[in-house]
This record gives structure tokens, C-alpha cells and sequence, in this order.
């Protein structure tokens, strides 16, 4: 399957869609799902009918009804094929126009309105152990905004998270989420190991998507920003950072701007920096030969025994053994 037969196959009207343009009722497709509820309540939607054949499913939302409130215990990337998608999200309206991406963390319960004709939306789905160990080893130290989108797939105590990309602007992401839907819905030899790579590839180039629209709206002088400039705002400054700097930075009252980063990603505005910090000390350590009270200080702490005593928190080891398993290529030695 190439490119244009991709689109003429998306824009089929398939068996499904075609009693929902009928009825304007949601038809359940999902075999093993439970029943629709009269009530407004989020139903859970099974994991066993989707991952029969790998651990990654990609499948294209049916149009015409809308999608109940539901919740799920896997990943969901959604992306805009064609034209525009209203979606509330844990309460929130959002609307993705075409070539945006919307990454739901499990756990948040969604719904979908009707969607027309030229609306596509595209569902890849993911266990939550997918990319545990390739993910991480790539993005899971490089920062907190990395490590925002590292915790939708790893386990923790907070899953309710979502994050929308404005990425219609980006040809290389567009190019790389078709040639893995020709994958999917293809029949080639191979396809599990290229839909693999080519979802490695579309989160690397999300993140490039952050990383140019923040420095495009810093240059600007954006006064309002999304989570991830203030995530990344915070990453850049971490060693000196308070919310009341950050506040003013970005136009917010402290109190709201707190409390929405505890919302949004689990951790309050201090536990965000020291995660930061942590981030770079251990960069430091295993890069470097300073001094681990030189570390502490050049990372915002002026007491190296509060230094150890967070490290190890963080990371279940002390500076020390962390260096030392870093420079014998095991960062979990106890020594």
C-alpha cells in the first residue's frame, strides 16, 4: 500500500460507519467490550481484542456517532488525518485539527463527538510496556520534558495524563505517521518491525515538534504558554527556579500555575525541579570527575547531606555508587 491508496482506503465508508451514518448511534465493534450504558458513565475498554498480534494496534476511528465517555489501562496516540476532531478529555474540550497528535496516558477518561465525512482519526495503541527499556534509554534523562512524555508509558501512581501536539506544520512527522499507517493497513512482509521503528520514529520527531514550537514562541515573547514551555522553562533553569519567577515568566498567578503543574503531571512545583536537578547530577556524575559536593552545589543544593539523602531517594543508590555502577556500565549497582 502506498501513500494514495492509504487515502483512498481511509476514506472508504466501512460496514460500521455505515450504520452509524444510519442510526447516529455509536456501534460497538470492539469484540468483548462491555455494553453501552444509558447512564453518562466511562465505561473501561478491554485490553485482549486489540494486541492478538503484537503489543501495537493501529486502527481508524469510525466516523459519524459519537464515542462515549471510556477509559483504557494502554496507551492511545490519536492522530488527525483529515480535518478537525472534538474530544473532551478529563473533563476539558479539545480540538485537534489535521495533523495534530494527541498522546493519552491510561487512565484518562475521553469521549469523542460526531465526526464528518472528511474527519479521519487514526488510534494507535499501546501496551504500557512497550517501549519501556528503547524509550527510556533514549529520551528518560535528557530532561523534564522528555521525561513527561517517558511516564505515559511507565508505570506510576498517576496516570491521567494527556498532551497535544501542534504538529500540522511538520512534513517529516506527516510522512512518518502514513508510511506506518501503509504498514498497518497494508499487507507486507515485515510489518510488525516497521510499524516498531517508524513509532520510534514519529516520537522522536514529537519531540522536535516541542523543542521548535518553544523556541519559536520564546523569540516572540509569548506571554501565555502551554505545560510543556513551562516544563521546559523550568528545565532550563532549574538551579535557581521558584514559582514565583515562573509565574511571572508565563503571565500566571502562582497559586493557579501550582496548581495546575500538580494536575497536569503528578508533581508539585518543587518535586519538578528537583527531578530536574537529580536529571543533571547524575549526567555530571557519570560524565565527569567533579567533586560530588561540587556536583550538589552546581545542581541548587548548598547542603551535600540533603544532596545524598534526595539522590538516593531518587535513585536508590548514593552519588557515589551511582558513579561507580555508571563506570562499570551498571547504573543499578549497590556496590
Amino acid at each position: 500500500m502506498n501513500h494514495r491508496q492509504l487515502d483512498s482506503y481511509l476514506r472508504e465508508i466501512n460496514e460500521t460507519e455505515a450504520k452509524q451514518l444510519e442510526s447516529k448511534k455509536n456501534i460497538n465493534d470492539i469484540p468483548s467490550a462491555p455494553p453501552q450504558r444509558e447512564e453518562n458513565l466511562p465505561f473501561r475498554m478491554p485490553d485482549s481484542p486489540f494486541f492478538t498480534n503484537g503489543p501495537i494496534h493501529i486502527r481508524k476511528h469510525n466516523r459519524f456517532a459519537p464515542m462515549p465517555l471510556h477509559y483504557h489501562n494502554f496507551i492511545e496516540l490519536n492522530y488527525i488525518y483529515s480535518g478537525s476532531c472534538r474530544q473532551w478529555i478529563n473533563g476539558q474540550e479539545v480540538v485537534l485539527r489535521e495533523g495534530q497528535v494527541c498522546l493519552l496516558d491510561s487512565e484518562v477518561v475521553h469521549s469523542i463527538e460526531a465526526m464528518g465525512d472528511n474527519d479521519i482519526l487514526i488510534n494507535i495503541i499501546m501496551k504500557k510496556n512497550t517501549f519501556t527499556s528503547s524509550f527510556l534509554s533514549r529520551f528518560g534523562s535528557r530532561g523534564i520534558v522528555s521525561d513527561f512524555l517517558a511516564n505515559a508509558i511507565t508505570e506510576n501512581t498517576n496516570h491521567n495524563r494527556y498532551i497535544v501536539f501542534e504538529s500540522e506544520g511538520h512534513g517529516e512527522l506527516q510522512w512518518f505517521m502514513r508510511s506506518l499507517m501503509c504498514e498497518a493497513f497494508g499487507s507486507r512482509a515485515y510489518a510488525e518491525e516497521m510499524i516498531y521503528n517508524y513509532i520510534m520514529l514519529v516520537f522522536t520527531e514529537l519531540m522536535r515538534v516541542y523543542a521548535v514550537r518553544t523556541n519559536n514562541e520564546s523569540q516572540h515573547g509569548a506571554a501565555k504558554a502551554d505545560l510543556i514551555q513551562v516544563l521546559d522553562y523550568i528545565e532550563q533553569n532549574f538551579r535557581d527556579c521558584t514559582l514565583t519567577q515562573l509565574s511571572k515568566a508565563f503571565s500566571f498567578n502562582a497559586n493557579y500555575l501550582g496548581n495546575m503543574l500538580k494536575k497536569r503531571t503528578g508533581k508539585t512545583f518543587i518535586e519538578l525541579v528537583k527531578t530536574q536537578r537529580l536529571i543533571h547530577a547524575a549526567g555530571l556524575l557519570a560524565n565527569t570527575d567533579k567533586p560530588i559536593e561540587d556536583i550538589a552545589q552546581a545542581v541548587g543544593y548548598s547542603s551535600l547531606g540533603f544532596f545524598y539523602r534526595i539522590f538516593a531517594e531518587q535513585y536508590g543508590m548514593t552519588p557515589m555508587v551511582y558513579r561507580n555502577g555508571q563506570r562499570q556500565g551498571d547504573p543499578r549497582s549497590d556496590g
